[in-house]
């Protein structure tokens, strides 16, 4: 089974277009938020129950869990084809972080990548008007954060030698979720 990687800033639309491709798949894939499982984790080893918490968690403690969180990943995609939504480079109180360290890459072992993007403008807008406590930031810090997604994107697929997928979630995110799918089709043939 293989595994499809996406990912995407926060306020790019991912988690959308990550639950509608779901529902246009069959029952074979399964969709995982790398950022959840990291919590289900962090809870079975008493260490946090708010997901705001791991950003605050020691380097080494966050290693931990991105490598239980990837062994857990790695039997789902024993049986199942998984999209996984995830960012591939993660902001903490100490910094930015690999998402995907090598370990970790290497039990995720994605097959394809999906960069979810859209104009930074757009993201600050929506993460206005999420309704939720998402981080705020400039156009700029936004900016930064998707070229190192894209940093990341190329490094991470050259070592797994997978393609990368651009989808621009700009207008209609219809078309941002069909762009995936016939990745995934294409993928799958």
């Amino acid at each position: 089974m293989t595994v499809t990687l996406m990912s995407g800033v926060t306020g790019v639309g991912l988690s959308s277009i990550c639950q509608q491709v779901r529902r246009q798949l069959d029952d074979d894939y399964l969709l995982l938020n790398f950022g959840d499982v990291m919590l289900e984790q962090a809870m079975t080893h008493n260490i946090t129950v708010d997901r705001d918490e791991l950003s605050t968690l020691s380097h080494r403690q966050t290693q931990r869990l991105q490598r239980r969180a990837a062994e857990y990943v790695a039997d789902q995609a024993e049986t199942s084809d998984v999209i996984l939504s995830t960012h591939l480079a993660v902001k903490t109180d100490a910094g930015y972080i690999h998402g995907l360290p090598e370990g970790v890459l290497r039990d995720v072992a994605p097959a394809t990548f999906v960069l979810v993007e859209a104009a930074p403008d757009t993201i600050v807008e929506r993460r206005g008007n999420s309704g939720r406590d998402t981080p705020q930031a400039t156009e700029r810090e936004i900016e930064f954060e998707q070229d190192l997604n894209r940093t990341a994107a190329l490094e991470y697929a050259r070592e797994r030698n997978a393609p990368i997928q651009f989808v621009e979630n700009e207008g209609s995110v219809t078309e941002a979720v069909e762009q995936v799918v016939n990745t995934l089709n294409a993928v799958s043939e």
